[in-house]
């Protein structure tokens, strides 16, 4: 199948956009795809009749968090229509402006290498990414969305100390460049410094508070804070995520639940990431868990 993604104006984007794509087969991982340079993008390895979800994050400027649901069909066209931002999703910040916001247009080679790095990801040749990424931050210093793609394949490869590096020169150039913060508190979360990561999370939020990512790793930040009270609303919040994201919501609110004496709660929130992740490292320590407070799982 092949589709396209257009921005809320009707137009086609003039860049490259990631998509996450989960089917309803709870077997199959969540995959990303990425769109060619005018937002097209091509689906390979779909189940005839079976329902997919497409998923494009919002970027906190032009275009809020995009859901399209489609049943795959042989030769068929799935249009992504971004959705517009609510005008209380930036709220205004008199005296800042964003350097993001100028729509700053790199060096035209280091562009040209980025391209090429995120086609590389999409192949999974994440060396030549990495590569050509780091290139293209020779060529132009200032490349921000290059050092943001740079620490999220060392985030992959676990390497959460040299992603953070990357992410703070990202920060130094656009300190409001929101894929950085938002990445940057994550990488906090997994190093386990989670009261750094509730600086850049909530920066995130007041861009644009309603970027359920965000959400869901602002509430496990102020968990393992022990800011229990305020951590709720966040994970409650991050259940209406899509994929790996809501389960994880939900996989820290059972948590939350325990710790406040709510285990009935708990329990059924630990039922819904059960159902959702079954055959992650989590699901077989939450079955005995589950086991000992007396909710055997199947």
């Amino acid at each position: 199948m092949r589709g396209q993604v257009f921005l809320p104006s009707g137009d086609p984007v003039h860049e490259v956009i990631r998509l996450t794509l989960k089917g309803d087969d709870p077997r199959r991982d969540v995959e990303f795809i990425f769109t060619d340079g005018q937002g097209r993008f091509i689906l390979q390895g779909l189940m005839p009749l079976r329902t997919y979800t497409l998923t494009i994050e919002g970027d906190g400027r032009r275009y809020a968090t995009t859901t399209v649901t489609f049943i795959a069909q042989p030769r068929g066209y799935v249009p992504v229509n971004l959705l517009p931002l609510e005008a209380k999703e930036v709220p205004p910040r008199p005296g800042v402006v964003s350097v993001s916001r100028l729509k700053r247009v790199p060096d035209k080679e280091a562009a040209k290498l980025y391209r090429e790095a995120l086609e590389e990801i999409k192949r999974g040749k994440l060396a030549s990414a990495e590569e050509k990424l780091r290139k293209a931050i020779k060529r132009d210093a200032e490349f921000v969305e290059a050092y943001n793609e740079l620490a999220v394949l060392q985030m992959g490869k676990k390497a959460y100390a040299e992603a953070e590096r990357w992410l703070r020169l990202a920060l130094e150039k656009d300190p409001e460049a929101l894929h950085p913060l938002l990445n940057l508190g994550i990488c906090l979360n997994y190093l386990g410094r989670h009261r750094d990561a509730l600086v850049p999370l909530r920066r995130v939020l007041e861009h644009n508070p309603t970027w359920v990512t965000a959400h869901v790793h602002l509430g496990i930040a102020l968990l393992e804070s022990d800011l229990l009270e305020e951590a709720e609303p966040h994970l409650v919040r991050g259940t209406q995520a899509e994929g790996l994201e809501r389960a994880l919501a939900h996989l820290y609110l059972g948590k939350l639940y325990v710790q406040t004496g709510q285990i009935p709660k708990a329990v059924e929130a630990w039922k819904v990431y059960l159902e959702m992740d079954p055959n992650s490292p989590n699901a077989e320590r939450l079955r005995v868990l589950l086991a000992q407070l007396g909710y055997p799982q199947k």
